[in-house]
């Protein structure tokens, strides 16, 4: 016989649209899966007035409970101040309802409406119903037990300890064992010599030495773990699916006119970027499809490694190959292309809504660029890079690309074929409303090595569509295993080694059916993410909603929880392996940690004067890169943040890239069409400006001041700037420069900045291999792309 619940209940402070049988309805479904009907009530619905550091902690420990009978009468006075001690917002409390007292007994006193506010005497003469939830402080319920034990929470684990300072912080966010902070704290030992940029050091430097800190796996990857994955994939890739998917899929040779017919773009055909040491830049003309070594604008310096692109449209996505023992590195890269052979309607009229319908096939390409390395792993910007192949489809542009995380072979000779180099599995998805992998070869070399091999693919092996929606985004979570994200809200997940997944030849039309298949979310999923390798059970989604969601796939319908809600569109988000976190950017243009055990928490690592675009995580360091609006890119090692709040983080500029279009087209006409000075602060029309700072009749400007002469010809065509070479700095996370200047002007501060379109950062990547881990890359919407290993080499 169960023990009689205690008359007086816990009166936690609720929101009204909070219900329980709502936010747990899975635990009321009947054996065979379906629901019971009731009425169904809203979800919970945050506030959009809270502010981004608060949050609700989880249900508490309640305090022990008064052992009172029902026919004690207290204090009238006593008892109500008691109750508006407790329950200061009555907005989000339970109606309360009078008790009995005298002659208004149980039964027999009248019957009062639901909004009848509750003494404090009266509630102890509740319901004697027993009820299976209580509510705690915070907003966390438990479940009735006989031990009280088993609970449920509706977000993470519970709020940080309210005794103690920087351990019980460590053990809330990572876990409480010994076990679970130790690679934690060994990663900020690691590289606490690594504030922003990665460090390339010797293999030979030992723990005690004082470059310690490198490339290296992250603490939270067992060896073993990495070991079992890259066999099961070579073997089943081996004994099954190379031949599997040679057959299935199929793809032929093109000849140079006829692949060069997949790569037309709309962009311009040269690009003029100033660029070069902040004294004394230079205006650089590059063709459409050239590049340039960056080492070129800075007087031959070797100490920069990298190379310019000029790829004649947005880029659309550049992604690097696994290929951890080869030293060439291939890149794969998409551009915006437009499709020659179908109508297309012009920007913003558009019938239809193009996020949420596929487009009619057309041609479009994917390029892979190889980049040759030293043997130490830098970048060598001795050997020209090469457009090795070009993948030439009908199926529309490419959205989005994915490497398989893990190689398939290991890229040796030995492991190649008669047919050529095999790069990986890529998936991607198109706009044509399908999602696909492809099983890159890159043919052997011919004697021409300038000369890029065209391969049409006509079908892929793996090919799938969604009823009535089109896939959003797409994520590996292993080797063999894919998620696909949908505009409707809904994710699939398909393993290659599963019977009936990859094609066969004599199969048309293949549509192969996911392990799993449901609906996450009540709207268009932005992104999607994985915690890979470490925790490759967890997926993280963000919404159009506002949300971010993380599930585990063990468990998905229980164990699920959401972030706080953001005001803007979350764009991008990427797995930080090293702090066990989700990054991603919020509105206030700083970028967040949602760690798998505080999701619903966001901790502050990295800020920009513009909003985030693109944000890039490294499975072999901290380092973490972010790109704006504004053609910022910088980069940070948020280890030490994290692990300690009060450690204010250093950020530094990769490089800072500006486009600005013809001036001919600006509000402001020049009268001549002649060289014209130009200042910082715009075009000079006369030599002598008596107007200007420093200046006097009969003087031209002051010498602080110095005007440029720039050619009309250089005026009336776009221009890139591309300035480097900052310093890093340490900005702070809860101001920006517009806050902390003067407050003379009402209006400082109370704008948003809007940006060129073609100034944004629109892809960033850093290579995911061990030994040319200090490689990024990072793509621009004016069309230019940039290869550079920017990692500092230690000293022997």
């Amino acid at each position: 016989m169960s023990a009689e619940p205690s008359p007086r209940q816990s009166r936690g402070k609720q929101r009204k649209s909070y219900r329980v049988e709502d936010e747990y309805s899975f635990l009321d479904e009947d054996e065979d899966g379906s629901t019971p009907s009731r009425t169904r009530t809203p979800a919970l619905q945050e506030d959009d007035n809270d502010d981004g550091d608060d949050f609700m902690p989880d249900a508490q420990e309640e305090e022990p409970e008064e052992d009172l009978d029902e026919d004690v009468i207290e204090d009238d006075e006593d008892d109500a101040e008691a109750v508006d001690e407790e329950n200061t917002d009555d907005e989000f409390m339970e109606p309360r309802r009078h008790a009995a007292r005298g002659s208004n007994a149980i039964g027999m006193g009248p019957i009062l409406g639901p909004n009848t506010p509750k003494s404090g005497r009266e509630k102890l003469v509740a319901d004697n119903i027993p009820s299976p939830v209580t509510f705690a402080k915070g907003g966390g319920i438990k479940v009735r037990s006989a031990d009280n034990e088993n609970k449920l929470r509706t977000r993470g684990v519970a709020d940080f300890e309210k005794v103690g300072g920087h351990e019980p912080r460590l053990k809330t966010l990572f876990g409480p064992e010994s076990e679970d902070l130790k690679p934690i704290l060994t990663s900020r030992d690691y590289w606490i010599s690594q504030e922003t940029l990665p460090i390339r050091r010797p293999d030979t430097i030992r723990l005690n030495d004082p470059f310690f800190g490198s490339l290296r796996r992250s603490f939270f990857e067992t060896s073993e773990a990495r070991k079992k994955e890259i066999k099961t994939l070579r073997t089943w890739y081996v004994d099954t699916g190379k031949y599997v998917l040679a057959k299935a899929q199929k793809c032929r040779e093109l000849s140079t006119t006829e692949g060069k017919a997949y790569m037309g773009t709309s962009g311009r055909e040269t690009m003029n970027v100033l660029w070069g040491p902040a004294n004394n830049p230079q205006v650089h003309t590059l063709q459409k499809g050239s590049r340039k070594k960056i080492a070129e604008a800075f007087d031959n310096d070797q100490k920069r490694r990298g190379w310019l692109f000029h790829l004649g449209s947005r880029v659309k996505e550049a992604q690097w190959a696994t290929n951890e023992d080869n030293s060439t590195q291939y890149l794969a890269v998409a551009v915006e292309q437009k499709s020659t052979a179908c109508w297309q309607p012009n920007p913003m009229e558009n019938p239809k809504a193009p996020a949420f319908n596929p487009t009619h096939p057309y041609a479009a390409s994917v390029q892979i660029w190889a980049f040759e390395a030293t043997k130490k792993g830098e970048l060598d910007t001795s050997k020209e890079p090469r457009l090795e192949l070009v993948i030439c489809t009908d199926w529309g542009e490419p959205k989005q690309l994915r490497w398989c995380p893990v190689g398939a072979t290991d890229g040796s000779k030995q492991s190649n074929n008669e047919q050529g180099i095999h790069l990986g599995l890529l998936a991607g998805t198109w706009s044509d409303g399908r999602a696909r992998i492809l099983d890159v070869i890159v043919p052997s070399y011919g004697p021409n090595t300038d000369v890029p091999t065209y391969v049409h693919y006509s079908r892929a092996a793996f090919e799938v569509q969604f009823p009535s929606t089109i896939p959003s985004c797409l994520h590996w979570l292993s080797g063999t295993t894919l998620a696909v994200a949908t505009a409707a809200g809904t994710v699939g997940i398909w393993t290659m080694t599963r019977p009936g997944t990859l094609a066969a030849p004599e199969i048309i039309d293949h549509s192969p059916k996911p392990w799993f298949y449901q609906q996450l979310a009540d709207t268009y999923i932005l992104t999607i993410s994985s915690g890979w390798p470490s925790q490759p059970h967890y997926l993280s989604i963000s919404t159009a909603d506002g949300f971010a969601r993380l599930f585990d796939l063990r468990s998905p319908n229980a164990d699920t929880t959401a972030s706080i809600r953001g005001r803007t569109l979350c764009l991008t988000q990427s797995w930080h392996e090293q702090t066990q976190s989700f990054v991603m950017p919020d509105e206030h243009y700083m970028l967040k940690h949602t760690p798998i055990r505080r999701y619903y928490h966001n901790l502050y690592s990295m800020r920009l004067e513009s909003s985030i675009t693109r944000v890039a995580t490294s499975p072999v360091h901290p380092g973490v890169l972010i790109g704006g609006t504004d053609g910022t890119v910088e980069t940070s090692n948020p280890i030490g943040r994290i692990v300690n709040y009060k450690v204010i983080p250093w950020q530094q500029k990769w490089f800072v890239h500006e486009w600005r279009g013809p001036i001919d087209n600006m509000l402001v006409k020049l009268t001549q069409e002649e060289d014209v000075q130009i200042l910082e602060a715009g075009p000079v029309e006369q030599p002598a400006d008596t107007s200007l700072p420093g200046t006097q009749d009969g003087d031209t400007a002051s010498p602080s001041i110095k005007p440029t002469k720039v050619p009309h010809a250089i005026l009336s065509q776009p221009l890139v700037r591309i300035t480097e070479g900052y310093k890093a700095t340490q900005p702070g996370i809860a101001h920006t420069i517009m806050t902390k200047k003067s407050n003379n002007n009402p209006d400082v501060g109370k704008g948003v900045t809007i940006f060129e379109e073609e100034s944004a950062i629109t892809t960033l990547a850093w290579n995911p291999n061990l030994k040319f881990g200090t490689w990024a890359v990072a793509g621009m919407a004016s069309g230019l792309l940039r290869v550079e290993d920017i990692g500092i080499t230690a000293k022997e």
